[in-house]
């Protein structure tokens, strides 16, 4: 009896059961008998980008070449456009750096503004959404160099080419504590050298956007100032690019720890200048560890003394000795960097209106280099071992061996183009 009961149990299960399939999902649903969730796909499409900006607009300076694709003569493009997606756009890169969103309709419109090297620019933009998936568009932009009716024809470009230039620059001639003394020109001498960065390279500058370079000028040299530009504003650099570093005004000690020295600050205290000057392992620290660059340039007129004489003044208080020595061990914080002191030990940078109507000896005979005297093997292109060794033996006659500029004996590029010579028909 019990077996006859346990098989007519189970041909009703599988009746009923044979039942509950042969309902469609909405019955099934209701009368709860199965239930089958369909599980939703993930979404794989990748947002939609839309290039709306750059165009061809003739007054910005750029207009649209079939081969390629962008021609510009400005240094810097803006970037906009718009990313379309189901599952809704998360980050819209721009290179790697993160473009300003603002929500519209289905997705976001964003906008980048991208600095430009001379020649081939290669403009990647990445728009990623909820579920990771990567939209990618290019765009291409070519810069050209410009050449001046007046100015002859321009050397090979191409080792300006594939990578930016940062710089901090820093010169102080009034300091707001009286016990340090003012100087005549270092600020002038920080005016020229940021001039020269960004004058075109075309007209015998360096051609480095404006926003790429930091100056920071008397009331302006704070402390904090020079700490963010060394440490926050020059980290934009890649590792392809160049960091420069310049410095025009006093150097000193600790008075109470006289091994350790400092760059002195507007605001700097004589007295207290661990909490108020820049110390120099910081820039040594910021080279370490903050700026990516593999090749570094560090231009030093610190190394001084407080006396002044009738026609000539030297620049800072003391101890050239150890800021030379510390220069040094700077120089040893990356792979290619070279500080370039004003001075040997024991030395002090001098500055006069005999040089160029007002500089620091150091400063005109960088400038002076720059413009194309340094260019020892005449091929228009002036390299940093050029500009070295010109500086050093200008700087020493001038001076009647008096100062000794010093570059550090660590590794560096002597190679490194620094600017093409411009003659003037």
């Amino acid at each position: 009896m019990s077996s006859k009961i346990t098989v007519g149990c189970l041909i009703l299960l599988m009746c009923a059961a044979h039942g509950a399939f042969g309902q469609t999902a909405a019955e099934r649903s209701k009368s709860g008998s199965l239930i089958f969730l369909a599980k939703k796909s993930k979404d794989a499409t990748p947002p939609a980008i839309t290039i709306l900006e750059p165009i061809e607009v003739v007054q910005r300076g750029m207009k649209i070449a079939r081969d390629s694709g962008i021609v510009a003569k400005v240094g810097a493009i803006s970037v906009r456009g718009i990313a379309l997606d189901s599952s809704g756009v998360a980050i819209v890169r721009v290179n790697d750096r993160d473009a300003v969103l603002k929500p519209v309709k289905g997705g976001v419109e964003f906008t980048a503004d991208v600095l430009l090297v001379f020649g081939a620019n290669v403009i990647e933009i990445d728009a990623i959404d909820a579920n990771q998936n990567v939209g990618k568009e290019t765009i291409r932009v070519m810069r050209e160099v410009v050449i001046a009716k007046s100015e002859s024809k321009l050397p090979e470009t191409k080792l300006f080419k594939g990578y930016q230039v940062w710089a901090a620059v820093v010169g102080i001639s009034e300091y707001k504590s009286p016990d340090i003394p003012s100087l005549r020109y270092a600020d002038r001498d920080a005016e020229a050298f940021y001039n020269f960065l960004v004058t075109p390279l075309e007209a015998g500058g360096r051609g480095v956007p404006k926003g790429n370079v930091r100056k920071l000028l008397n009331k302006e040299a704070t402390k904090t100032n020079i700490q963010e530009a060394i440490f926050d504003f020059m980290k934009s650099a890649l590792e392809e690019d160049i960091a420069i570093i310049y410095f025009a005004g006093h150097g000193a000690p600790d008075p109470t720890r006289p091994n350790v020295p400092y760059l002195l600050a507007y605001d700097s205290d004589l007295a207290r200048p661990a909490a108020t000057a820049v110390k120099m392992q910081e820039v040594q620290d910021a080279i370490r560890d903050y700026i990516k660059a593999r090749k570094i340039v560090v231009f030093a007129d610190a190394c001084h003394s407080a006396g002044v004489s009738t026609n000539v003044a030297m620049r800072g208080t003391a101890n050239a000795g150890l800021i030379n020595q510390f220069l040094e061990e700077i120089a040893k914080a990356g792979n290619s960097v070279l500080t370039f002191s004003a001075s040997e030990s024991n030395e002090f940078s001098q500055e006069s209106q005999n040089w160029g109507g007002g500089h620091g000896v150091f400063t005109y005979h960088i400038l002076e280099g720059l413009k194309g005297k340094a260019d020892s093997d005449s091929d228009q292109i002036v390299r940093l071992g050029e500009l070295v060794d010109y500086v050093n033996l200008n700087v020493r006659r001038d001076t009647k061996s008096m100062q000794h500029p010093t570059p550090s004996p660590t590794p560096w590029d002597r190679n490194l183009p620094f600017s093409i010579v411009v003659e003037e028909k």
